[in-house]
């Protein structure tokens, strides 16, 4: 750098060798920052629920929470995959149980799927009969896709079982990798729903 703001700087022409690292120098430094500036801009957190705040969406008025570690057999990733259409890599899956009057009202799993980047992060509630009473997104940590948290695309996931079809979600022009993401999650807390506690 000092090489170069030599040249720019002092009456005295530098030697053409001189010239050409010192161009290189700026460009490579140049260019190092523009890295580094874009990788910052394509991460962008948005926290939108914490933990808590979305154990009191999920089960409003509940008694208790309850933590449920569910560890997979392989017969259980098998049928899982089988009802999902995907292959199950996870070795466990952990529901939260909201509980009234000893009774459960309903079961919660939370998601980190990847969408184009980086994880997004989001709940799926299950009704006891297995249909998805709720989404949302908690955190969003992509700089474009944001719309899969309107009510309007995830509202298409209410009432639906491991029986539906994932092909009838609608996507979203733009954000077609976050709704892969949700929709992959969705439909595989709903397929691990029904084997781990309909089937059993």
């Amino acid at each position: 750098m000092t090489t170069l703001f030599r040249y720019f700087f002092s009456r005295k022409p530098l030697r053409s060798s001189g010239l050409i690292f010192a161009c290189a120098l700026m460009i490579f430094f140049i260019s190092f920052l523009g890295i580094g500036l874009a990788e910052e801009e394509k991460f962008k957190l948005q926290v939108y629920l914490t933990k808590k705040q979305a154990l009191d969406i999920a089960f409003p008025g509940a008694d208790k929470v309850e933590k449920e570690k569910q560890w997979l057999t392989d017969e259980q990733k098998q049928a899982i995959g089988k009802l999902c259409l995907q292959t199950i890599k996870e070795r466990r899956f952990t529901f939260y149980v909201g509980k009234r009057n000893g009774k459960p009202m309903g079961y919660m799993l939370i998601h980190n799927i990847i969408g184009k980047s980086f994880p997004i992060t989001f709940m799926t509630v299950l009704d006891p009969d297995g249909t998805v009473r709720d989404v949302e997104i908690m955190v969003y940590r992509e700089p474009r896709g944001w719309e899969v948290r309107n009510e309007s695309f995830l509202s298409q996931f209410f009432g639906k079982d491991s029986s539906t079809d994932s092909r009838e979600i609608n996507s979203i022009t733009g954000a077609t990798l976050s709704v892969t993401a949700i929709t992959t999650g969705v439909y595989k807390a709903m397929a691990a729903y029904k084997v781990l506690y309909l089937q059993n």
